[in-house]
């Protein structure tokens, strides 16, 4: 019973581990932080007006508060989303982690070494979610500003996997969002998340849309068709002629479908 009353040791030995060695120990860490232990995150934002700015309750990964060493092992696959105004008080960040025999890592941190603007929002562009929540009472009065963050923001071509609630879906499309999507070059897929009005606890999940809600499936289909549409359209009126593909350096095509909002391993 005194074993389980007494504080966790601290183990000392950990900053003298070779180098390759905390690198992985950091790398499970990250992979444990996120939702069901799985490589993709959604990352949940939404846009405050009184802040002017958007803003995220989900959790940063815990690697970014351990150490100097972990936040910029993080810092090597995450960089801090710039969507509407910066902060003028926050300065870039140029994240570097010097390994003495590990390729493999100082080739990952050579293609991370750009600038990354100190916002308070991690995002991995390569495998997380970013989801677009609560948006509905804000188009009346903030539609604008939101569709200029998203034309103008410098992460819109980095952005992979996005989210958008279903129900503004059509009434964004009509205001000019279906064309700042299609031209988003490394976008490949849109969730349209039916959110029902219900109230969640728990961490945000999404489930693939079932078989027999065709109703769902149809409007999916047509979003894709019209995001790919567009896409062909922007790339027919490019000056330098370039073909659509990502490997050219063009516009991919992107998948469209409907997911259902649940929370806390709800399955229904």
């Amino acid at each position: 019973m005194d074993i389980l009353k007494s504080p966790l040791a601290a183990f000392h030995f950990f900053p003298h581990l070779p180098t390759e060695l905390r690198l992985k120990i950091y790398e499970h860490m990250l992979a444990l932080s996120h939702a069901s232990h799985s490589s993709t995150r959604i990352l949940k934002i939404s846009y405050s007006p009184s802040q002017g700015c958007y803003i995220s309750n989900t959790p940063p990964p815990i690697t970014l508060s351990i150490s100097p060493e972990s936040r910029l092992f993080t810092l090597s696959t995450h960089s801090y989303l710039s969507l509407g105004p910066l902060p003028k008080v926050l300065k870039p960040v140029r994240p570097t982690i010097s390994t003495s025999s590990s390729s493999s890592s100082s080739s990952s941190n050579k293609a991370h070494s750009k600038e990354l603007y100190g916002l308070p929002i991690p995002i991995a562009y390569n495998t997380d979610i970013l989801y677009l929540s609560s948006l509905s009472p804000l188009l009346s009065t903030h539609l604008h500003s939101i569709l200029y963050h998203f034309s103008t923001s410098p992460s819109r071509h980095l952005i992979q996997h996005l989210a958008i609630d279903f129900r503004v879906w059509a009434e964004l499309c009509e205001n000019g969002f279906l064309g700042i999507v299609s031209r988003m070059k490394a976008l490949r897929e849109v969730d349209l998340v039916v959110e029902f009005g219900r109230a969640f606890e728990g961490e945000v999940g999404f489930l693939e849309c079932p078989a027999w809600r065709r109703d769902l499936k149809w409007v999916a289909e047509g979003a894709e068709r019209g995001v790919r549409e567009e896409r062909k359209r922007v790339v027919g009126t490019r000056k330098d002629g370039i073909a659509a593909g990502a490997g050219a350096g063009g516009l991919g095509d992107v998948r469209v479908k409907c997911v259902i909002l649940t929370r806390g391993g709800e399955q229904s």
